[in-house]
């Protein structure tokens, strides 16, 4: 259901109230006679206690009244507005409502209805149909060249279940490395360097990034379909030294276009790999050229680039020597 924002629900089953609905946006408490219908509440750091909207009601009339409500709130809010805040800004606040959503008062009430019922008809859990749409699930492989999984990504066991370990400590930066940075390729190594083919335009999305496995490292390749550009750099974010970049949140700084790593949101120039945020860390980056419907990557041979970088089936846990920027 797609609102001018979120709009959290609760629904209580006894007088104690512990679900708490008298501060979501609607909530219903059961009593002996039916339902209370609580609206426009809202917690946080300006809180407001919901309002009555109607009083022991059947279950039928109650679900009746929440459909409507969520409607007329969706045709008449602004977005990015709460319905506490809505409702604080409605001509004749929650007398106004009750008038329209428990008294029809403006004749719209099938309409409203309807709208809902249509919503539902029309659902779809995306999870089960990517689940049940082989098609659909090469999307959420790490890799779009290998079905292999990203083996960095490891699992430590505690009380009987798993989780990812903590990170190891800050790593201190090697004081001879001007960048900050030590995964540069070395200069010299330019004339080994290739167009890898990795794959036709289709493959890839059009307004983000997928990761390519390049020999035992990685590689991320983006795309900005609205532009027609194309950038590829190291998967390896140097903060905390994780094979994230390919997930990293995509965009431009004064029309550099960037990366944002997705874990701590270091900010680096898909053009020459500087750090758009001010710390102490760059990114090696690669020439990308398009040929008729396919894509190249201009790269180190796939020994040299492990030398200077991280495998992908292991974390980085230290720096390595740094090495000058090449490409």
């Amino acid at each position: 259901l797609t609102a001018p924002l979120r709009f959290p629900p609760a629904v209580s089953g006894c007088i104690r109230e512990c679900a708490e609905a008298q501060s979501k946006d609607f909530g219903l408490i059961a009593t002996e006679q039916g339902w209370n219908l609580y609206v426009c509440g809202n917690g946080g750091s300006k809180p407001r206690h919901a309002d009555l909207l109607a009083s022991d009601v059947d279950k039928h009339t109650a679900i009746k009244f929440v459909d409507r409500f969520l409607m007329y709130y969706i045709r008449t809010a602004d977005p990015l507005c709460r319905t506490a805040r809505w409702i604080e800004k409605l001509d004749g606040g929650i007398e106004h409502l009750r008038d329209v959503v428990v008294h029809d008062s403006l004749g719209i009430a099938g309409e409203l209805e309807a709208e809902m019922e249509s919503l539902v008809q029309s659902y779809v859990c995306e999870w089960t149909d990517v689940v049940q749409n082989p098609a659909k699930q090469i999307r959420f492989q790490h890799f779009n060249n290998d079905k292999s999984g990203d083996e960095t990504v490891k699992f430590v066991q505690e009380r009987g279940q798993k989780r990812t370990p903590e990170w190891v400590g800050d790593l201190a930066l090697v004081e001879t490395s001007p960048t900050g940075d030590a995964t540069r390729v070395p200069e010299e190594t330019d004339t080994a360097a290739h167009w890898w083919e990795v794959g036709p335009i289709a493959d890839f999305p059009e307004d983000g990034g997928i990761a390519l496995k390049y020999g035992n490292t990685q590689i991320a390749l983006f795309h900005f379909a609205m532009h027609g550009t194309w950038y590829a750099t190291q998967n390896l974010c140097p903060h905390k030294r994780d094979m994230v970049l390919a997930r990293g949140l995509t965009g431009d700084l004064d029309g550099i276009p960037k990366v944002a790593c997705p874990h701590h949101k270091k900010q680096f120039s898909l053009e020459t790999g500087e750090c758009l945020t001010g710390d102490p860390y760059s990114i090696q980056t690669f020439p990308v050229k398009v040929v008729g419907d396919k894509v190249y990557v201009k790269l180190p041979a796939q020994d040299i680039l492990l030398e200077n970088t991280c495998a992908s089936e292991r974390p980085c846990e230290s720096l390595v020597e740094p090495m000058k920027a090449g490409v």
